[in-house]
Formats: structure tokens, C-alpha cells, sequence
């Protein structure tokens, strides 16, 4: 067993150097070629599969990454994006005078851990059952506490503030909205978007089936104050505007939070 444990690693950092390889000897039309068949692919399977077992997949097949029965978000829920995002939130917690806050998509729960503040109720929503049992079972207190719920159909916990990170880039437009109009709850919303690089001539909100990819390949994201959305230019605020660590496409790339108030206006 150990020596299957010591191979393993290293068959997978050899394949990950094979694929490297490959894609720098591939054109770079053929690989985006290849990129969009492979996610026209998988959005026709999505379209088909409810939401709830469509990132189910994504965790337990790893698609994110990690190994083993280990669940991750991937790169965006870890490093400096992560302890900066941290910062902007506790900030916010302290001007605010936040009790509680609810977090739709705690994922792994990286992220999570960092916003934990002292006298803050803390309640991750996340709709994968098996995520949600691991991180009550390794971090369930008195002020932290998971629930298993869809976000786009359940009812959501009461609380001060919203927090939506990187979640709305994996949804429909259809399901977004829904989304929104349940946060109309909450005093305060925030969420946070990956946007494509300053130069790339953009297409708003593009639509896309619920899954693992985000609409940068499509030069796109999600933009709150236009259509669909339509959330009023005056409740927003950027509040955090940083370049991605991890580009999907260009670098470049931006993460950037906003700062949603009054959200019972739109």
C-alpha cells in the first residue's frame, strides 16, 4: 500500500508534465478548438442532470482538484486571493456590526476558516450532502455551522450579510436570478466575480448550463447591473478589484467583489 501511495503522486505529476508538453506543441487554435468542443460536451450532459448532482460530480471526481476522499474548490479558495478576501470581509463584519453571516457556496471551507470572527455566527450553504457532513464533522462549534441546501430552490437562513463567491460564474443566468431575488433578505450582499482581462472586447452575461467551467472562455461574466439582473447601479459598490492569480484564458484576468445594499430595491 505504501509503495502504491509513493508511485501514484508521481504517475500523476508525470501525466500533468506529459499534458503540459502536449498543449505547448498543439497550435493554440486547435487546443481552443478542442476546449469548445469538450465544454459544448459537457454542458449537453449538465443540461440534462439536476444541479444538485451535477457538483456532486465535480467534487467527488475531483474535477477542482484535490485526491483520495479530500473535497477542494480549487485554486480560487486558496493563497493570496483567499487571506486578501478575508481582510475586505472582516473589514466589512467590523464597519457593519455583522452577528451573522451566511455563505452560499462554502465549498472546502478554505476560505470559510479565515472569515471566522469572534462573536459571529457563521452558517456555510453548500448543496454536495457528503462536503457539507465533512465540514460540520471537522468544523462545527457553538458559531460555525453547515447546512445542505439549493441555494437556487431552498429557503435560505436568516442573517446580516450574504457573502456569494465565485459561485454565480458556475450558474444559468435563469438560476442567478433566483439567487438574487431570495438575497433581497439580507442588509447586505457580497459577491465576488472572475472577469476577463481589461483587453478582451467582452460579452455580458452570457448563459450557460450549470457546471464546473465559467463564462471567461466565452469572454464573459457575470455583470449585476445589466440584463437579466438588472441590480441598480446605485445599491453597488466595488469594494476589491485585483488581478487573478490563476488566469483561466488571459492573463490579466481581474477578481473583483462588490458590495450589494438596499437589495430589496431591485
Amino acid at each position: 500500500m505504501r509503495v502504491q501511495e509513493k508511485i501514484k503522486p508521481r504517475t500523476e505529476e508525470t501525466m500533468r508534465s506529459i499534458k503540459s508538453i502536449v498543449k505547448l506543441m498543439i497550435p493554440s487554435r486547435l487546443m481552443k478548438n478542442y476546449h469548445t468542443w469538450k465544454r459544448s460536451r459537457v454542458h449537453r450532459v449538465n443540461k440534462a442532470r439536476p444541479i444538485k448532482e451535477v457538483f456532486t460530480r465535480v467534487y467527488e471526481e475531483h474535477q477542482w482538484g484535490g485526491a483520495g476522499d479530500s473535497y477542494c474548490s480549487g485554486s480560487g479558495s486558496s493563497g493570496f486571493h483567499a487571506s486578501q478576501y478575508a481582510a475586505v470581509v472582516k473589514q466589512l463584519i467590523q464597519d457593519k456590526g455583522i452577528k451573522t453571516m451566511i455563505d452560499l457556496g462554502c465549498g472546502d471551507f478554505v476560505v470559510g476558516r479565515a472569515l471566522r470572527t469572534e462573536g459571529v455566527k457563521y452558517i456555510g450553504i453548500d448543496i454536495v450532502d457528503n462536503l457539507i457532513h465533512k465540514n460540520l464533522e471537522a468544523y462545527g462549534d457553538a458559531i460555525t455551522s453547515f447546512q445542505s441546501l439549493d441555494m437556487v430552490k431552498d429557503q435560505l437562513p436568516d442573517g446580516d450579510l450574504c457573502i456569494i463567491r465565485q459561485v454565480f460564474q458556475h450558474l444559468s443566468n435563469k438560476q442567478i436570478v433566483s439567487v438574487l431575488q431570495k438575497t433581497k433578505k439580507f442588509k447586505y450582499i457580497l459577491i465576488t466575480e472572475h472577469y476577463p482581462a481589461p483587453f478582451v472586447k467582452i460579452r455580458v452575461n452570457v448563459d450557460k448550463i450549470h457546471g464546473p467551467d465559467t463564462r471567461i472562455h466565452d469572454d464573459s461574466a457575470v455583470f449585476l447591473d445589466e440584463q437579466p439582473f438588472n441590480v441598480p447601479t446605485q445599491s453597488i459598490t466595488l469594494i476589491s478589484d485585483i488581478e487573478a492569480q490563476m488566469h483561466l484564458v488571459h492573463k490579466g484576468e481581474r477578481l473583483k467583489t462588490f458590495l450589494i445594499q438596499n437589495a430589496h430595491s431591485f
